[in-house]
């Protein structure tokens, strides 16, 4: 049994068309198209967003360094908002010369992924970034992001 079944017949088909008119109403001005639709590419501050060595051993592999990261984009307009993150990452075995480093999979020496579930809070975006290679070997990185509100962009190490 609803509301609708303790009204009177003439009264419940008036409520019924008005809530047909409400949600036509809200469904028109919900259109979206690509002039409706904006998306905001933010570079991180600075040059880099961090630079060290990957100074924690591995357990596993001693001869392996790790540095892991959350990327935290925070919106101060909006709770839920679409993001996409793409980072650059360069190696060096010294600290002076630079190359770029390429991820393709999971073995590889580093990878970006959507943070958990866990840790979702509202107005943050969480991407964690997790990096290998040769222990105290030097990394650097910086991120873009396109996202459809404005971000800030931090960095947290969390390894």
């Amino acid at each position: 049994m609803s509301v609708l079944d303790l009204l009177p017949e003439g009264q419940a088909v008036a409520a019924m068309k008005e809530a047909h008119q409400q949600a036509t109403e809200r469904k028109a001005m919900q259109r979206v198209g690509g002039s409706s639709v904006r998306y905001f590419l933010t570079d991180n501050p600075g040059g880099w967003l961090w630079s060290g060595r990957l100074d924690f051993q591995s357990g596993q592999s001693p001869g392996t360094g790790m540095a892991n990261f959350n990327i935290l984009l925070t919106s101060s307009t909006s709770p839920a908002f679409l993001a996409a993150v793409a980072v650059t990452v360069e190696s060096s075995s010294d600290g002076v010369t630079w190359l770029p480093s390429r991820s393709k999979g999971l073995n590889d020496p580093w990878r970006v992924q959507e943070g958990s579930v866990l840790t979702a809070q509202p107005y943050v975006a969480i991407y964690e970034v997790e990096m290998r290679g040769a222990y105290m070997e030097y990394r650097r990185f910086k991120v873009q992001t396109m996202t459809s509100d404005p971000v800030a962009i931090s960095v947290v190490r969390t390894l």
